[in-house]
């Protein structure tokens, strides 16, 4: 029993002095990492600079921009009285202008203007000499004051809107109107002298329409002839033909409003989404439905959209794409066709291949800023050569973009 027991404690003894052979050599390998990166930390490694960059393909092209928009029109169009502002945004139910048709002309207005007049010299002459009315004298004050203003603004001397003018015009007669009617209900001469000056308002009123905004939008007075062939309901349907013809500036038959009888008014445009019809010269290209393309407008060297083929069309030598673009209208409100460059392109950094790094699996770059350093796990997208990778970081803030130093290894 002695000799057993003997045995077990040898095995015992060296089981342990097993278990501390191997602590000893984990305890030298984690001294070894811990070298590694402490080297790094003292600055032993040289450095280099990262550049950003992009790579992928490119095609080049024309594109024509069809925009989710509404064209007014009119007929016997005399004159326009715009309220709202060239490329202004409105919102529902905002007035965007008067128009005033063939009968309406300033004989009509200068009659109006007469018939107020008369009114005018009937208060002073028989209301005003009979009465003292304090609340009256302030109405026709204010209506004084308003009717010089037209009168300065018509003759091309005042600043502001007729339009607007006249509304508080108007306002004021009627408010003195129903006053005066209360105060002095059995004058006959003044209640005929309003009912000529109503009579004559009715007239004038049906030889103007006013126009609202039905909802949301970017008002444009500047109109091509395209917006009802090239818009949001009708770019799902146009072929390489039709966008070459708009391209040429072809109208097609019965699409300006001069060929069907009518003017131009204005348009409202929905801002945050437009659609791009490109012609693309390279007929090899095997565009993806779905996906989305970098595009750039020429001109424009710092407005970089994305765009998402919709679909596409191939017709003998032509590839046509339909793009919905989810970006502001504004930059393109008055642009109907301009050259274009579509591709897959991917943005990244570019480093020395000897900048990546391996920490726990995960390949990245040691960035050095301030005396500090940051490893940033990366995607290695490609290796232009045999000395550069072209890398992405994996997460969204990270320290690596142009110009910053990365630790080479």
């Amino acid at each position: 029993m002695s000799a057993k027991k003997k045995r077990k404690k040898k095995k015992k003894g060296a089981s342990l002095a097993g278990r501390m052979l191997i602590l000893v050599l984990v305890l030298a390998l984690l001294g070894v990492a811990v070298w590694k990166i402490s080297g790094l930390v003292r600055g032993n490694s040289t450095t280099a600079i990262a550049r950003s960059g992009v790579l992928g393909d490119e095609y080049q092209g024309t594109v024509v921009i069809a925009r989710n928009e509404t064209l007014y029109e009119t007929e016997n169009k005399t004159s326009v009285d715009f309220i709202a502002s060239e490329g202004s945004r409105v919102s529902r139910s905002s007035v965007i202008c008067k128009v005033y048709s063939s009968g309406y002309n300033q004989t009509e207005i200068n009659r109006l203007q007469t018939y107020r007049e008369e009114i005018q010299n009937y208060h002073v002459n028989q209301v005003l000499s009979t009465y003292v009315d304090a609340a009256l004298d302030a109405d026709n004050e204010e209506i004084s004051s308003l009717a010089q203003q037209v009168r300065t603004l018509v003759q091309g001397r005042g600043v502001g809107s007729l339009s607007n003018l006249e509304t508080q015009l108007q306002s004021a007669l009627t408010v003195r109107k129903n006053y005066l009617r209360q105060k002095y209900p059995d004058d006959q001469t003044l209640s005929e002298l309003y009912k000529v000056e109503n009579d004559q308002l009715k007239k004038i009123e049906s030889w103007t329409t006013t126009y609202t905004a039905n909802e949301d939008c970017i008002v444009s007075f500047y109109t091509d002839g395209y917006e009802n062939m090239v818009n949001a309901k009708t770019y799902g349907t146009l072929t390489p033909s039709d966008i070459r013809s708009v391209i040429r500036g072809i109208a097609p038959q019965g699409a300006t409003a001069a060929e069907r009888g009518s003017d131009s008014i204005f348009r409202t445009v929905i801002e945050d989404e437009w659609y791009a019809l490109f012609l693309c010269t390279n007929k090899d290209w095997n565009p993806v439905v779905g996906e989305a393309y970098q595009m750039q407008l020429t001109g424009f060297d710092n407005y970089v959209l994305s765009a998402q083929v919709e679909s596409f069309t191939r017709i003998g030598g032509d590839l046509l794409l339909r793009m919905r673009v989810h970006s502001s209208v504004e930059p393109v409100l008055n642009i109907r066709t301009c050259g274009a460059t579509v591709g897959d392109f991917v943005s990244g950094v570019y480093v020395p291949m000897n900048a990546l790094y391996t920490l726990e699996n995960m390949i990245g770059v040691v960035v050095l800023e301030g005396g500090m350093q940051t490893f940033v796990p990366v995607t290695v997208i490609s290796y232009p050569d045999d000395k550069t990778a072209f890398v992405r970081p994996t997460l969204s803030g990270s320290p690596l973009e142009d110009g910053k130093t990365v630790v080479l290894f």
